[in-house]
């Protein structure tokens, strides 16, 4: 085996839970990985170890006392759920068929009002084009004016309040007065 085993596959070989071609397989793999044999026996020392020092088996305090109970209980639960049976039966073929037919009938109804439903006059944010924004400043003693010129293509805002830029500074060039070429039209330049 010249590729590395799965997780599943080493987990199982270091625990010695392999058996077959596959331990074959991975043991043909592991004999030229030292470190995977050295975790394999540091696995085997451990489970040496832990055998020696605990017991293999050990009874529980009062098994009897606790069986007897859990059997008991499923004694109860069983005879609770053959009594309960006949009534979920007959009660559930009616709601078999009853609640898809009435959902069907949920949605038909909605259906049926939503298109019943029509406002007499559309709100006038709907025909209006341009609605008015709302103007928000942050700062107390600024106020703020709206206008727009549709003629003109144009919005400004006014602040009043603020202190003037002044005029040596310098606007960074980072808005385009021309619209940038189609990208198709730089691939048919470069051919």
């Amino acid at each position: 085996m010249n590729t590395m085993p799965d997780e599943e596959m080493l987990a199982l070989w270091v625990e010695d839970e392999l058996t077959g071609e596959s331990a074959a397989a991975v043991n043909a793999w592991a004999s030229a990985q030292p470190e995977w044999l050295a975790r394999r026996e540091e696995a085997r020392e451990i489970k040496a170890l832990l055998r020696g020092n605990l017991p293999a088996v050990e009874e529980p305090p009062y098994a009897d006392f606790f069986n007897s109970r859990i059997s008991r209980e499923i004694a109860r639960e069983s005879v609770a759920a053959v009594a309960a049976a006949p009534a979920k039966k007959s009660l559930g073929s009616f709601w078999r068929f009853f609640l898809p037919a009435t959902a069907v009938a949920g949605m038909a109804f909605c259906f049926w009002a939503g298109t019943r439903m029509v406002p007499a006059e559309l709100p006038s944010l709907v025909s209006d084009p341009a609605p008015m924004p709302v103007l928000y400043t942050p700062e107390q003693g600024v106020t703020a004016a709206y206008f727009n010129s549709s003629p003109a293509h144009a919005e400004v805002i006014v602040l009043n309040g603020v202190a003037a830029i002044p005029d040596s500074f310098e606007v960074p060039e980072t808005a385009a007065v021309e619209e940038p070429a189609p990208a198709t039209a730089d691939i048919e330049h470069q051919r």
